[in-house]
């Protein structure tokens, strides 16, 4: 059999589907070939299967660099139910136990072998890894290896090293959810990437509903608690940023009667482990997390994401919020943020310690890197344009027919690092390193909502006045350019404002042209200079005493196209409400996928409680035994036999042989109490 039938034959065996992702079987042949590959896929496009099927078909050793040590275990329990051959190696094993897998692995044990990027160093794991027959190096996170990540390690950096001293060179593919073009190109270089398969397959997730709340720290409180309460079934993750908020939302959570766990890196390791285990057991629906927890999280029935503050790049929050609905269904992700989100971030960036790994210069221009994150996601909290085409224009997404319609092509039919014309995803994109930060501006296409029918976030819904506050906008931008960039937000304020302040009055500032031009509240007048330097008109310097001067676009201001618009919240009582009615516009009506209503409630209630009951029996997570939308479809398809079972999205031979007869005999009874 040809290796294309193998890995079809393996997706179907192994995994349950009859076809591939679009993206995946590019990646997935290019593999097979020989090809070192790039694959960018988001969150929920199914990603592990490029490099798990090639890991199945080829002979030897696959290896998955993976940041992830605290869901390894995971990883390989969802490998070994699906009939996988899988280990991980990594810290929390025991050096005799690292021995054994190690013995294992050179006796062909395994198929596929998880380790963290550190190990990579070991001197011992470089003398098995020249001794064993290794075909594949997959590198999942791949944007870690970049200083223009937000999750840049230098451990990434020890990769390429790593696989140069192998006896024989591997084919190396390289996976991210979330990489601009410039990542894209570390990736490439950084990984001596050579003549790779790529493929970006598009970025947007037709199942998610975005939204976008300004609040106060002590009403995030209170809509986290009513959207917890109002989704008791359901499976949730509310980030904060900071340890201390972690914990209060998790005691207000637990108080309110919501099964809650938490989870940051001041907890011991043995009760964050219990916390990620209830969690992914379902024992606990919602977990209060910081960003410490979740990346490559592969729970797929995450209902909702919740920010209780704002990260500090897109990057962070699309990859965070990506975590709900894996598994194709209706998701929510919502932002709640406040000014003081904007201060933390940017405290964080300043303060945090320089790696002794990089240089003075390269730990500044990461820093500078972070700023200009953090830029476009004040500018996302604050447009008034469609949230998921702000995302997507981010990313340098074209058009959402070509997302939909994306093109997978062959091997060779495309190289990652060469043309700056096509590309196998279906659309064009250019290799120059550039980092698009689409504005809340008139002239954006970021106002273009991506959803063919419904609302798809809470922008589009019009939960919300746009104000237009072009005049003031540049009100402000003479006022900075007269300041000639000496002074912080605050007292630009206080200048358009005509304070009388000491300091004002002592420097003579009540002097300048600008002096008391404006008749706007402080609250507005600052969150124009923030969407000003969200579009680049404006800048803001680093620094404890940060002051704002001119930004590289600031000419375009005086421009005649030139508008700017700001958010007025209507309808505050009903914040909550209008929300999930948004939602539940977007879904039904985008004809993406099917509804939570369409499925029987009373039979996948039924499913589900043999899912917990089953994966509890088997020591692994619910969502390993079946998905949400595998559950939908039983309830759909109503499977009376074994080839009918097989049918089921998701189901296959060896699902059907572990799972089918206790499913089958449920669907059955239910079927005669009806």
């Amino acid at each position: 059999m040809t290796d294309a039938i193998l890995a079809r034959q393996a997706l179907k065996d192994h995994f349950g589907y009859d076809a591939f992702r679009p993206g995946q079987q590019g990646v997935v042949e290019a593999i097979l070939a020989g090809r070192d590959a790039l694959a960018v896929m988001p969150t929920g496009a199914g990603k592990s299967v490029c490099y798990q099927v090639p890991g199945i078909v080829m002979e030897g050793l696959a290896l998955v660099v993976s940041p992830l040590v605290s869901l390894m275990g995971d990883q390989v329990r969802a490998l070994l139910d699906a009939g996988v051959r899988g280990a991980y190696l990594n810290s929390t094993l025991t050096p005799g136990q690292q021995a054994t897998v190690l013995r294992r692995a050179l006796a062909g044990a395994y198929q596929i072998m998880y380790v963290a990027p550190e190990r990579l160093a070991d001197p011992r794991f470089l003398e098995f890894a020249r001794e064993a027959a290794i075909p594949l190096v997959a590198v999942d996170e791949a944007h870690c290896v970049s200083q223009w990540g937000q999750d840049f390690r230098p451990s990434y950096l020890a990769i390429g090293d790593f696989i140069e001293q192998l006896s024989a060179r591997p084919v190396v593919a390289a996976f991210t959810a979330t990489a601009t073009e410039r990542v894209r190109r570390d990736i490439v270089r950084l990984l001596d990437l050579r003549d790779p398969y790529g493929v970006v397959t598009g970025f947007d997730r037709p199942n998610l509903y975005f939204g976008v709340e300004r609040l106060e720290p002590k009403r995030k409180l209170a809509w986290i608690g009513s959207y917890a309460l109002a989704h008791p079934g359901d499976s949730g993750i509310v980030y904060c940023s900071t340890r201390k908020d972690t914990d209060k939302v998790h005691a207000a959570l637990v108080a309110a009667g919501v099964r809650a766990a938490r989870y940051h890196a001041g907890m011991p390791a043995a009760e964050r482990a219990e916390s990620q285990r209830a969690f992914i057991a379902d024992d606990a629906l919602v977990m209060v997390a910081t960003n410490a927890f979740g990346m490559g999280i592969d729970k797929s029935n995450v209902r909702y994401v919740i920010h209780h503050n704002m990260p500090g790049s897109i990057e962070a929050y699309y990859q965070e919020a990506g975590r709900a609905g894996r598994d194709g269904e209706p998701s929510t992700c919502m932002l709640l943020w406040s000014d003081g989100d904007v201060s933390t971030c940017r405290f964080f960036i300043e303060q945090e310690s320089s790696n002794e790994e990089l240089s003075p210069e390269e730990t500044d221009a990461v820093r500078a890197s972070r700023r200009r994150l953090l830029e476009a996601m004040v500018g996302y909290c604050h447009t008034t344009g469609c949230l998921r085409r702000y995302i997507l224009d981010y990313f340098g997404e074209q058009s959402s027919q070509d997302v939909r319609n994306a093109s997978e092509k062959g091997p060779g039919a495309e190289d990652c690092g060469e043309s700056p014309t096509k590309r196998p995803a279906g659309r064009e994109e250019g290799l120059e390193p550039q980092d698009p930060a689409p504005g809340p501006f008139a002239a954006s296409s970021s106002s273009e909502c991506r959803q063919a029918a419904g609302a798809c976030c809470s922008n589009c819904e019009g939960a919300f006045d746009a104000v237009d506050v072009t005049e003031l906008a540049r009100a402000v931008m003479r006022c900075v350019q007269e300041l000639r960039g000496r002074f912080g937000k605050g007292m630009v304020v206080d200048v358009l404002r005509g304070s009388k302040s000491a300091k004002v009055l002592d420097l003579h500032l009540d002097e300048v042209a600008s002096y008391h031009t404006v008749d706007a509240s402080v609250a507005q007048v600052k969150e124009v200079v923030e969407l000003l330097a969200a579009g680049d008109y404006l800048a803001i310097t680093e620094g404890t005493y940060p002051t704002v001067g001119l930004g590289p676009r600031a000419r375009e201001a005086a421009d005649d196209g030139f508008s700017l618009s700001m958010k007025k919240v209507v309808r505050k009582a009903e914040r909550v409400r209008g929300v999930e009615a948004g939602a539940g516009r977007a879904f039904g009506a985008s004809g993406t996928v099917a509804a939570s209503g369409e499925a029987d409630p009373e039979l996948f209630e039924r499913l589900r409680t043999l899912r917990k009951r089953l994966a509890d029996e088997a020591g692994v997570p619910p969502y390993i035994v079946f998905s949400d939308a595998t559950l939908r479809d039983m309830c759909a398809k109503r499977p009376a036999t074994e080839d009918e079972f097989l049918d089921v999205s998701g189901v296959g031979a060896t699902k059907l042989a572990r799972y089918g007869e206790a499913f089958l005999a449920e669907l059955a009874a239910y079927g005669s109490e009806g």
